[in-house]
């Protein structure tokens, strides 16, 4: 059977009641139990991936590497709630104030970073998981914790005479306060090398070859590390592993705009592409000189691409996509030698003694 039609008159019964209503009620019912069943199987499949961590093994003697006042992002509750960062013998546990706690195995971190308070109002430990875990009832990739350093809020009002000495000693002390905390993360952060036997190892990011750029709704310093490029003081963080990036493509690299925008092409096609948008043309040079350094390929453009459909294409026909060429069809300048050489090659060949 496809189909069937159930029908009722609008005529009241001796009871009083309109058939109509039956109908309309099952209706409703059939509607929520569909409604139900379907937001089950997306939580059912958003829930593959994610895996049950081995129980976290408490170090019971005093000496446990510590950090305190700490935030956790994700939070662990509706609210930011201040706790304590340990790490013991193939784990860390943070637990707040309020009781909440979350544990991270050493195992499931697949990159580490310290992110230091140079220049930030942040100081942070980040970590990128190989498997998502659970905060909460969402699940996720990354999980920071971080303290803030000096006044993100700046007091506009304020006579640029008033309290002159008040705000000399206010910075002296806001310096000596970062100084404190960059000893106190990179003591907690030695500590963890040594006790983690080499399996989390923290990358820290390089400010200098820094550039800014959109990876999502807001421009962000976009820092490279030794493995990595990363934006983690922003939420959502915006992490990219190198050694999985097969080519980088620049879009819209033209004299008369002020930015382009950069494409992260990764060696698992299936996998969907990352962009960096509106990067500032003055970063170009030193952008292709730091890929240069990491041994990763780069193309450029005069045009935005559709990637959904190149990739899916590629996906398809992945022997006719490497037949062709693979990626040379994103750098003309490749053909053009490719020509070039032809034509050299048809001249030598032409060419005899006479």
């Amino acid at each position: 059977m496809k189909e069937i039609t159930f029908r009722s008159n609008m005529r009241k019964t001796g009871t009083g009641e309109v058939p109509a209503m039956h109908l309309n009620n099952a209706f409703r019912i059939i509607k929520e139990v569909q409604k139900k069943f379907k937001q089950f199987e997306n939580e059912k499949k958003e829930m593959e991936d994610v895996i049950e961590q081995e129980t976290l093994k408490i170090t019971q003697t005093k000496g446990v590497p510590r950090l305190k006042d700490l935030y956790c992002r994700p939070n662990l509750s509706t609210r930011r709630v201040i706790g304590t960062l340990e790490a013991h013998s193939n784990g860390f546990r943070f637990h707040n104030t309020h009781g909440g706690n979350v544990d991270v195995i050493y195992s499931t971190i697949k990159h580490a970073f310290f992110q230091p308070c140079d220049k930030e109002m942040l100081i942070m430990l980040h970590f990128y998981l190989k498997h998502p875990i659970m905060i909460g009832k969402k699940k996720t990739y990354h999980i920071c914790f971080y303290t803030e350093v000096g006044e993100i809020m700046t007091d506009l009002g304020k006579s640029s005479h008033m309290y002159d000495r008040d705000d000399i000693e206010a910075e002296h002390a806001e310096r000596e306060m970062r100084q404190k905390l960059k000893g106190a993360f990179k003591n907690f952060i030695e500590k963890v090398e040594s006790l983690s036997k080499g399996k989390v190892e923290f990358d820290t990011p390089f400010r200098e070859l820094g550039f800014f750029g959109v990876p999502f709704r807001s421009s962000c310093m976009l820092q490279p590390t030794t493995h990595c490029l990363i934006n983690v003081i922003e939420w959502p963080p915006f992490v990219i592993a190198l050694d999985e990036v097969e080519l980088v493509h620049f879009e819209r690299v033209q004299f008369q705009l002020k930015n382009f925008d950069m494409v992260f092409i990764f060696k698992d096609y299936s996998r969907k592409i990352e962009m960096i948008n509106s990067i500032p043309m003055s970063s170009l040079d030193a952008i292709k000189e730091w890929l240069n350094s990491c041994d990763l390929k780069y193309t450029e453009g005069a045009i935005s691409l559709n990637w959904p459909k190149i990739m899916k294409t590629i996906n398809d026909h992945p022997d006719s996509f490497f037949e062709d060429g693979g990626w040379k069809f994103l750098d003309p300048e490749s053909e053009e030698e490719g020509e070039d050489e032809d034509s050299d090659a048809e001249g030598d060949a032409s060419w005899g003694p006479g």
